[in-house]
């Protein structure tokens, strides 16, 4: 692959390219120009970028090579191009947020997560289309137009980081960083078959990241496997004095952490039988059952448990959720009102009706169920749930059918198993768990920890994903 543009990314993941990088067997600029080429031919059909930085990049490429040929190698994210979701603050990049009001906004610093990602060598190749504001789950976005899934681009890749997922599963670049406020990370990565991480809150810094709803609000990695996700989560993990909500606690060594051998470690996950499972597509309960059958295979074992105070989840996070954002937005929605897509003006104007009463009942029932998570998972190493109930809708779909008698909202539907671990702060990690056979379609599950626990997690899936190779499997039909 040696000065050379004609490999292709393909299956390539950000552990094979790095080691290229690291030998001189791989060249940042050809990485860079070979991504650069792939986002010209596929973005026009799928939509996952706002703005592609392709001076910056090729420059910052340039840099990137010249250090690594001084002997001033950085990691195993130096020299791989990465993506951000379009309200991650670059310094001199316009951030839109999705937006009309930001369209022309132009940040004047970094974010604390973009700079750590440039402190590791990473480069940052363009910023990521997403549901406006982040303000829903479809990434149907009136002012950029849709993001589309690679596996079929007449279905929804989900969202709000559905430009950032997109990105990653059609092999636009390695990886991305999105947000998940109600599931934004994990509902794209499981409809289009990549991996996703939301750590624990505080984990990563917040700082130059536009809000939605704040005491809610994550930021975390998108890529097409576990080493993958440890390798980016290693770079923009740790407290943040210019972010209070981050904790100040030690951050592992996640790459060294799921590299370490352990043939005779087995891992024992919980499935909750309340909530998870009372609404969901027979087809995704396949996979899910599959997906369940193939970990016994590499020494993972399940049980059912009981888990209480499920009843609250949603009324929780639509209070906090709604109230939240409705309160980042007030003066736009006095001043700007007319310039928001209908759906996410809507949803905010729902917001300003949460009373403060309902507000301070919405934090003590979250406290509530996120003491409950923690107490079920005492004995056991992580939770197993499914990540959506739904396969990827049609773009033009608002309800969908689940069975044959009950219709639900294509918004409720997508968030309706995710939201539980963004209003108690627990890490989630999409895995995907294969293909309907029908459609064609990715499936994911999630694996949901202990705060700060996200090293369990990673080993877990890491053993999972070794054993069926899932980076290579799991390759949307476009070339």
């Amino acid at each position: 692959m040696k000065n050379s543009t004609s490999f292709n990314l393909g299956n390539l993941t950000i552990r094979d390219l790095s080691k290229g990088i690291s030998s001189g067997d791989v060249s940042p600029v050809d990485l860079v120009e070979v991504s650069l080429q792939r986002i010209t031919r596929l973005n026009p059909k799928l939509n996952a970028f706002i703005t592609v930085l392709e001076n910056s990049a090729k420059e910052d490429a340039r840099n990137a090579e010249l250090e690594i040929k001084q002997d001033k190698y950085k990691g195993p994210l130096h020299g791989i191009p990465i993506c951000l979701k379009d309200l991650i603050y670059v310094k001199g990049v316009r951030s839109t947020s999705g937006s009309k009001i930001l369209s022309d906004f132009v940040p004047d610093y970094d974010s604390t997560v973009s700079r750590k990602l440039k402190e590791a060598g990473a480069i940052i190749i363009g910023m990521n289309n997403t549901h406006e504001f982040a303000c829903g789950l479809t990434n149907i976005n009136p002012h950029y137009g849709s993001s589309r899934n690679p596996w079929n681009s007449n279905r929804m890749s989900g969202g709000s980081s559905g430009g950032s997922v997109v990105a990653v599963s059609a092999r636009m670049t390695p990886a991305a960083i999105g947000t998940d406020t109600s599931g934004s990370i994990r509902v794209p990565s499981s409809l289009c078959g990549v991996f996703g991480l939301k750590p624990t809150y505080g984990r990563v810094s917040k700082y130059g990241v536009m809000q939605l709803a704040p005491s809610i609000d994550h930021v975390g990695p998108i890529a097409r496997s576990t080493w993958d996700i440890a390798a980016v989560l290693q770079a923009i993990a740790g407290y943040d004095k210019q972010d209070s909500s981050t904790a100040d606690i030690p951050v592992p060594d996640y790459v060294k952490l799921i590299s370490e051998k352990e043939e005779s470690k087995e891992y024992k996950l919980a499935v909750p039988i309340e909530f998870f499972f009372d609404l969901i597509d027979s087809k995704v309960m396949r996979l899910f059952e599959k997906f369940v059958e193939k970990l016994h295979g590499c020494r993972i074992s399940i049980e059912q448990m009981k888990i209480e105070k499920t009843e609250k989840i949603i009324d929780s996070w639509q209070d906090i959720r709604f109230g939240e954002s409705a309160a980042v937005h007030s003066n736009w929605m006095k001043s700007r009102h007319s310039e928001y897509g209908k759906d996410v003006i809507t949803m905010l104007e729902k917001g300003m009706d949460i009373t403060a009463v309902q507000y301070i009942h919405a934090h003590k029932k979250r406290n509530e169920i996120r003491t409950a998570f923690i107490q079920g998972m005492k004995d056991y190493d992580a939770l197993l749930v499914p990540t959506t109930i739904i396969l990827a809708p049609f773009l033009d779909q608002t309800i969908v059918d689940i069975g044959a008698s009950k219709s639900i909202e294509v918004y409720r539907a997508l968030s309706r198993l995710t939201t539980a671990f963004d209003i108690t702060g627990l890490p989630a990690f999409n895995i995907p768990a294969g293909l309907d056979p029908d459609n064609n379609l990715p499936v994911g599950v999630q694996l949901v920890g202990r705060p700060f626990d996200e090293g369990t997690l990673l080993k877990i899936s890491n053993r999972y994903d070794q054993y069926y190779n899932i980076s290579e499997k799991m390759t949307p039909p476009l070339e």
